[in-house]
């Protein structure tokens, strides 16, 4: 298993499970974790959907089994993971769509202890 230490390290990973939370969802890839405290939204060829809006909690999990191609963190604006299929997560992380302080957490599950980047 690759040392996971930034979230720009999820590339050529792969996405193993998406959790609902009672506020949040959390991206999951065999260790490191990204939580989306803000709401996120998936692109794909059929269009935009936007968590918790109908239908978004299945487009999202059709991201289960992808691998992450590129990590683009824009502070302020959002983080965007792009996917082998051509899809994209997006998490914003600008304070208009904040539901408090923080936006989002990237938790590593580096093989030399937990760090964690919080937005």
């Amino acid at each position: 298993m690759p040392d996971i230490k930034s979230i720009a390290d999820l590339v050529g990973e792969e996405l193993n499970g998406v959790c609902f939370v009672m506020d949040y969802v959390e991206f999951h890839f065999n260790g490191p974790v990204l939580r989306a405290l803000s709401d996120p939204r998936i692109s794909t060829a059929s269009g935009v959907a936007k968590f918790p809006e109908s239908g978004s909690r299945d487009e999202l999990c059709k991201l289960i089994g992808l691998t992450v191609t590129r990590v683009e963190v824009r502070e302020e604006d959002a983080i965007r993971l792009e996917f082998s299929d051509g899809a994209s997560l997006t998490v914003p992380l600008d304070q208009e769509h904040r539901a408090g302080p923080e936006a989002a957490h990237f938790i590593s599950g580096s093989g030399h202890g937990l760090g964690m980047s919080i937005w």
